[in-house]
């Protein structure tokens, strides 16, 4: 069970920052499969790195409300070239923090899936499809895999993207600062009494700054014989300083770097 839901998380995290078409399209469906990988830390904060590599399925549909393509998955509840009201979805993988050290005998973290609405505003470019925007979405985040499958708390995560198509990529950069509720940050960070050690001493997490984060995407579609297929890849870099989690003895690193990549081929 947790390996299907680690597969989709991957795939809705390697759709999110770049896999979709060119949106100047009149096709409704592209259905494909590919293999997508991603590298990174157990949580943001741990020193403790895994790989993650799946089959993956690609889905792109360009509906009236509902769209899944290199934005992501996102219901529209209003659009224009100016500004863009939508329920939209993205995900963070956590493979195999059972394995984690700093969580020895501690419940296992699921990968997450975090769901809500976001108001993004074109700030240059002729559309919400290139140059500047401010997206500001409120995302509940949802555990899935671990040790219990549950909302685990609200994420606001205010970005600047600026995004265009360079020859025969698309090319997407993101830079944001992220707010973390308590309920967020007690998932990951917190120590009750119960899994205290002499080494890991009780900690109780609150609301507050997350960190700074900052993500490079690149896509293009390949032609290989008379396959349509499809490269992308992704790093990310965040940084952790004076987060409000920075005395939790399950912090370790104001540094954290992930990346991941995926081939696809579009069958139709």
């Amino acid at each position: 069970m947790k390996k299907n839901l680690n597969i989709l998380a991957v795939s809705l995290l390697l759709t999110n920052p770049s896999l979709g078409a060119d949106e100047v399209t009149d096709k409704k469906w592209e259905l494909g499969v590919g293999l997508g990988s991603v590298y990174g830390p157990d949580y943001r904060g741990s020193d403790e790195y895994r790989n993650f590599t799946s089959v993956i399925p690609y889905v792109v549909y360009r509906g009236k409300f509902i769209r899944s393509d290199r934005e992501g998955v996102k219901a529209q509840f209003f659009s224009s070239d100016d500004i863009d009201f939508s329920l939209s979805a993205t995900a963070y993988i956590s493979p195999n923090s059972d394995e984690n050290k700093r969580r020895e005998d501690m419940p296992s973290l699921g990968s997450t899936i975090e769901l809500g609405p976001s108001l993004n505003i074109r700030l240059t470019g002729e559309n919400l499809r290139n140059g500047w925007q401010l997206q500001l979405p409120l995302r509940a985040v949802f555990a899935v895999g671990g040790s219990s499958n549950k909302m685990i708390g609200s994420v606001i995560q205010p970005q600047l993207v600026y995004q265009q198509k360079f020859s025969s990529w698309n090319f997407r950069y993101r830079t944001s600062v992220m707010f973390g509720s308590n309920a967020y940050h007690d998932y990951y960070y917190s120590v009750d009494t119960q899994y205290a050690t002499t080494e890991r001493p009780t900690f109780n997490a609150s609301s507050g700054y997350s960190g700074f984060i900052n993500e490079i995407a690149l896509s293009r579609e390949l032609k290989i014989a008379e396959l349509r297929t499809r490269f992308a890849f992704f790093i990310r870099y965040d940084n952790l300083a004076n987060v409000e989690f920075n005395s939790s003895p399950l912090f370790v690193s104001e540094n954290v770097w992930r990346g991941g990549g995926a081939f696809i081929w579009i069958i139709k």
